[in-house]
């Protein structure tokens, strides 16, 4: 294990946590004019006020990007095709650069804890297992060459420094110092580009053959900038204040302008990465105005205009008192635990299988497990509120050993009312995929593609296990109605729980104007929906 100076903790922190600025991340389709890049349709994606920043592409439709919220960074998934951003809470600590690992449907994260440590981790989308990469680098910056090779800028002393590590051989081998944090895989090609400081003048954009370490000089930075791009064809893009340049070796002799993004209140550019095909951009910056407050504002009034059923008021509280039961359980209280709770509490397994009822019967239970568990906590994964209802994915610790759940809580006055556990059930297939498609389906108003994605059986209640429509023909002939009654009709996912075979959505549905707020419940059997629960 390599020892590390005190100075180096410090530059270690400094690099993550110093002078976070108000960043936006902004998604922009690509377009090729006789073969000139444009960029359309801006959108801001992470609207939120403070730190967004260090976006990637998980695909197409799923972006990565660490945001930061009461003083807590995480990394936040944002959905494309549905207009949804979920935040992926794995640790005490704060995650930074995820990346998608290669062949893989896990991310890699720089993680800086509390107490100062910093690794490079893998993370478990579904079930928030999490494991160190890199056990003696303190790696800053990253990309992947493949599944099984990294190349990282490491901090080392006052520098950082350009590292390739093998995680299936084992082995570290530094190549170059005094480097920056933009690490890129070369498209149509075995090589990774890296900024080169070595010359403190004059910045150079090098390529790094990861398994022989030999490199080559590619091109000049413009003064005083190192964040770069790729595109597929070639070309590299990066981003000095507002406006975007674009150099393609061998063909360009400087960096020419191709872009000024002041009117989207882009101000200094900070990060920008591609999708695989190049058709879209991403672009991290710093703005002139608190963008993310006035589109917040912009759309709170859109919705109270819009008849929309959710109560603000409601959410708040219900979030609020659902809360109040966390923080005594991760502390061993259990007199402020259970005060948390209704006198007549029911606590349930999902759907409505009553497991006991009343808040001294939760304390007794609830007693021996105090007692009996050491490391006892819970962290909040993600939460869903609506109106009364909250519903939680928890990832539990209890004796050293982790667990993953969602629960359903309905709230009042007097505390939760009702406890639901949602038991995290082994699945062979991912549920999400056949939802998608329903989603789409019923986006377009399609009847035939939207009901087969449904069994034959399939049955819709009320939660908790209230039976409204029941078989294809009942479905079919409600949905027919109301298809043929919304002709603007669109659904968009607002925030999405997964467990085992169940899929929670918070759905924000328009239909001639008017805007609804509900959550579904879906399980799937065998590839196909099988029962929708539906919460309003």
């Amino acid at each position: 294990m390599k020892s590390f100076s005190f100075f180096s903790v410090l530059l270690c922190c400094f690099i993550l946590n110093a002078q976070q600025p108000n960043t936006e991340i902004f998604l922009f389709d690509a377009s090729y004019d006789s073969s000139e890049l444009k960029l359309l349709n801006p959108k801001n994606i992470s609207n939120n006020e403070g730190y967004d920043n260090q976006p990637s592409f998980f695909n197409d439709n799923a972006i990565l990007f660490s945001s930061t919220r009461n003083g807590q960074t995480d990394i936040v998934e944002y959905r494309d095709n549905y207009g949804s951003k979920t935040w992926l809470c794995f640790t005490e600590g704060g995650e930074y650069t995820p990346l998608k690992i290669p062949n893989s449907k896990n991310v890699s994260a720089v993680r800086l804890d509390k107490d100062g440590k910093q690794r490079l981790y893998a993370y478990n989308l579904r079930t928030a297992d999490n494991s160190e990469l890199i056990k003696d680098l303190v790696v800053a910056y990253y990309t992947w060459f493949n599944e099984d090779i990294i190349v990282s800028a490491v901090i080392e002393d006052e520098n950082l420094n350009l590292y390739t590590t093998n995680l299936k051989e084992g082995w570290n081998r530094k190549y170059q110092s005094n480097v920056g944090r933009s690490f890129h895989k070369i498209p149509n090609s075995n090589l990774v580009s890296f900024i080169s400081k070595e010359n403190e003048d004059n910045w150079q954009i090098k390529s790094l053959n990861p398994l022989t370490g030999e490199t080559k000089v590619i091109a000049n930075t413009m003064p005083g900038v190192e964040d770069i791009c790729w595109l597929i064809n070639g070309t590299i893009i990066s981003g000095k204040d507002s406006k975007l340049y674009k150099l393609k070796p061998k063909y360009d002799v400087e960096w020419i302008e191709i872009a000024d993004l002041s009117p989207n209140s882009i101000s200094k550019i900070t990060r920008i990465a591609s999708n695989a095909i190049s058709s879209k951009i991403l672009i991290a910056a710093e703005i002139t105005s608190n963008t993310s407050e006035s589109n917040n504002q912009s759309s709170s009034d859109s919705n109270s205009n819009s008849g929309s059923t959710s109560n603000s008021d409601s959410t708040s509280d219900a979030g609020a008192i659902v809360q109040s039961h966390i923080g005594p359980y991760n502390a061993g209280d259990l007199n402020g635990f259970s005060n948390a709770f209704a006198e007549n509490v029911v606590v349930s397994r999902y759907p409505n299988e009553k497991m006991y009822e009343g808040r001294q019967t939760l304390k007794q239970k609830y007693t021996p497990h105090f007692k009996n568990n050491k490391n006892l906590s819970v962290r909040v994964n993600n939460r869903i509120v609506l109106n009364d209802y909250v519903i939680d994915e928890e990832l539990t610790t209890m004796n050293n050993g982790n667990g993953r759940q969602a629960t359903i809580y309905t709230t009042g006055k007097e505390g939760i009312k009702t406890m639901t556990f949602v038991s995290n059930t082994n699945v062979t297939s991912n549920p999400e995929i056949i939802v998608n498609k329903q989603l789409e389906a019923y986006n377009r108003r399609d009847i035939d593609a939207f009901m087969k994605t449904y069994t034959n059986d399939v049955k819709l209640f009320n939660y908790p296990n209230d039976l409204t429509t029941e078989g294809q023909s009942a479905m079919r002939k409600s949905y027919l109605s109301w298809f043929d009654y919304a002709k603007d009709l669109r659904a968009v996912i607002q925030k999405r729980i997964v467990i085992g075979n169940k899929v929670i959505d918070q759905e924000q549905v328009t239909a001639n104007g008017r805007t609804i707020n509900a959550i579904a419940i879906y399980e799937v059997e065998n590839g196909l929906i099988s029962k929708v629960t539906f919460i309003q």
